[in-house]
């Protein structure tokens, strides 16, 4: 299933309730995750409610965070997380840097990999303390 065609599926499948071939749409975007993908296929999957495809992007982004903190189109997207919690005037964290922490984190399973996923977090705060958020 092309990209093109998975989203339109997507669509018809979300606009007639048919959540099988939603999930099967979804499954063939997240073999599609890169790092020019990864924020707009978890937009995608937020706007359809396919929480397993919100997932593997936030899994995804986790391991390519150095890189993503740098792109502009993930930038937006924190920002807009944070205005959504703000607009629900909660004190509350941004949910989409609360996955990527916890799947930074659960990587982790050897002293040598703490190290690495330290630096993950550290270009994460970086980029959160540049935008003017501090969660």
């Amino acid at each position: 299933l092309s990209p093109e065609a998975a989203y339109d599926v997507l669509s018809v499948a979300d606009m007639y309730l048919l959540p099988g071939l939603k999930r099967l749409c979804g499954r063939s975007l997240a073999q599609l995750l890169d790092e020019d993908s990864v924020v707009g296929v978890w937009r995608v999957a937020k706007l359809f409610r396919l929480a397993r495809l919100e997932d593997q992007c936030t899994e995804y982004m986790a391991k390519v965070i150095e890189k993503l903190v740098e792109r502009e189109d993930f930038v937006d997207a924190v920002r807009e997380e944070a205005a959504a919690v703000a607009a629900r005037q909660e004190t509350d964290s941004i949910p989409l840097v609360d996955d990527i922490r916890f799947h930074v984190a659960s990587t982790v399973q050897t002293y040598s990999a703490i190290e690495e996923a330290q630096q993950r977090l550290r270009a994460l705060e970086d980029l959160l303390v540049s935008i003017g958020l501090d969660c």
